[in-house]
This record gives structure tokens, C-alpha cells and sequence, in this order.
């Protein structure tokens, strides 16, 4: 694959143990749960809880594009586009808009340890920045942090278990959304992805 030269080996033993079955059997499921879960927390976490989505999926061409209207608890709107696959140099990011100003982000494969291109626009300068993020090893990162709430009791950064559970949430309503082209209140939501 194109991450075979940043990635380690794996280990592997006769006595390892996996589920049954093959998990890339349904792709639209194996899909949302591989980079859907990742899609959801990056709105999560710039925008707030989601409330509901309405959700529509488009496959042609072996790809699968889920287009889903957001609602979130701050009474912002969004928009998540989840494409799997892309034909082009592959990167997720997000648009942000703003009272005061704009964000705009590109984030690229992390097996590259390759920072994001961000640029923030502020409305009352008229002026936008790029900030330098020159340490894009996201793995030793999260080791790092992990670490640090271990040893040193510091609050957690990233996802906790409540984070998890928000997005497999989020996920299942989108589901339900493509299925019934209705929208779809997280909370009233039950059953797999």
C-alpha cells in the first residue's frame, strides 16, 4: 500500500485471536466505522454534541459519498462529506465560518507525520495566517500526552470514552438517515452502523 514505507512491521502469533468474519464484507459499514468515526469527531470537536443529521449516500465507480446536513447543540449548521475512495493526493480537512473570521485546514495521511496546512482568517485585520506546525509526529504525540495524564494527572487531551460513544451515535444516525432520507435526532437512534 502507499504507507508501507512509514509503517512498522507487524508482529504476529500463531495464538493471535480475531473476530470472526471479514469486516471489509459490508464496505459501507467498514467505511463509515474506518474514517466516518474520524470524520465525526474533528465537527465534534470544532463545532460541539450534533444533535441530528440528515444523510444521503451516493456509490458509483467503486466510491461511496455520504453527504450529511448537521445540526449541532450550539445551534450552529454543517456539512460532513465523507468520500471513500478519492481519486488524488488524499487529505481531510474542514471549512469553518465564522462571526469574526474564518479557519480553513488540510490534513494529510498521518503515517506521513506531515503537519496540517491551516489558515485562519481574521475579519477585523483583514489579514490571514498560517501557523507552522513543524512537529506532525502524531503517534509519538499521543504517546506523549498519554503519558502525561498517567504520570503526571494532567486533564486528558483528545477523545475520552464519552467522545466514543457520541460518535458510534452519530454514526448509527447517519445510517439511519441514508436509509430513510429523513432526518435523524442522535438521540433517538438504536442498532449497528
Amino acid at each position: 500500500t502507499n504507507t508501507d514505507a512509514v509503517q512498522p512491521l507487524p508482529v504476529t502469533s500463531r495464538l493471535a485471536r480475531k473476530p470472526a468474519g471479514n469486516p471489509k464484507a459490508d464496505l459501507r459499514q467498514y467505511f463509515m466505522l474506518a474514517h466516518g468515526s474520524h470524520l465525526v469527531d474533528t465537527a465534534r470537536f470544532l463545532c460541539g454534541d450534533i444533535v441530528a443529521v440528515r444523510a444521503r449516500l451516493n456509490e458509483k465507480f467503486g466510491a461511496y459519498c455520504w453527504f450529511v446536513e448537521t445540526e449541532f447543540a450550539s445551534g450552529a449548521l454543517g456539512h460532513l462529506d465523507l468520500t471513500v475512495a478519492v481519486r488524488m493526493d488524499w487529505h481531510e480537512g474542514f471549512q469553518l465560518y465564522g462571526e469574526n473570521g474564518s479557519v480553513i485546514a488540510r490534513t494529510f495521511n498521518p503515517w506521513y507525520f506531515r503537519a496540517s496546512e491551516v489558515e485562519i482568517f481574521h475579519e477585523k485585520t483583514a489579514t490571514a495566517h498560517k501557523p507552522l506546525g513543524a512537529d506532525g509526529h502524531f503517534f509519538r504525540r499521543q504517546l506523549e500526552g498519554l503519558a502525561d495524564t498517567v504520570l503526571n494527572g494532567t486533564p486528558m487531551r483528545g477523545a475520552n470514552v464519552e467522545d466514543g460513544i457520541a460518535s458510534i451515535r452519530a454514526m448509527v444516525a447517519i445510517a439511519r438517515s441514508v436509509e430513510s432520507g429523513e432526518r435523524v435526532e442522535l438521540a433517538s437512534v438504536s442498532g449497528a452502523v
